[in-house]
């Protein structure tokens, strides 16, 4: 690979990477709690309590943060495949549905992560803490609420997806010239 078309294949590569880890955890993070709520299974009044004092706690400045650290990880990583597929993809494929299928399994691998992470917290606070503690943190996430929770996060993950290669669309950004800039098969 020489200079030019080095320059050629990893100018967009870098360009797409960007876009998706600056516009994904904004997009998926406004979409994360609404998402939440739609899937949220019915709750008992301890539960919506204790959500609601954290919706109290987390404003939309601290909701942000959280989504940048969290969703930039998932969101660089979605960028990174949407364009090695880009590059390879017929020329009419469905780029966004597939930058939405890469997205929410992003979130996915994130949310696992995630959930072996809070597996293992919950495994500390119930051996170094007393019984009521560690009853109350039960309650208080019982019923469903962890896999509507997962379930948002994917689906906001997988929209975020797709609003960021629609956006890459509009703005031109792909990782193959243009059809029109193109040179023909046979010029060297």
């Amino acid at each position: 690979m020489n200079g030019q078309t080095a320059r050629q294949f990893f100018a967009p590569l870098i360009g797409l990477v960007l876009l998706f880890a600056a516009l994904g955890p904004p997009v998926g993070g406004a979409l994360f709690v609404p998402l939440a709520v739609l899937l949220k299974p019915p709750v008992a009044a301890d539960a919506l309590a204790l959500s609601a004092l954290i919706a109290a706690l987390l404003g939309h400045t601290v909701m942000l943060v959280a989504a940048y650290a969290v969703g930039v990880g998932p969101a660089a990583a979605t960028g990174f495949l949407f364009a090695l597929c880009d590059a390879v993809a017929p020329e009419r494929w469905p780029r966004s549905l597939v930058a939405a299928a890469i997205g929410g399994a992003a979130a996915y691998a994130a949310v696992l992560r995630f959930a072996a992470l809070g597996a293992s917290l919950e495994f500390t606070i119930r051996g170094n803490v007393d019984a009521s503690t560690a009853d109350w943190t039960s309650a208080a996430f019982s019923g469903g609420i962890e896999d509507a929770l997962a379930h948002a996060f994917v689906a906001s993950g997988a929209i975020a997806g797709l609003v960021s290669a629609m956006v890459a669309s509009l703005v031109g950004l792909r990782m193959r010239p243009a059809a029109a800039d193109a040179e023909p098969l046979g010029a060297a």
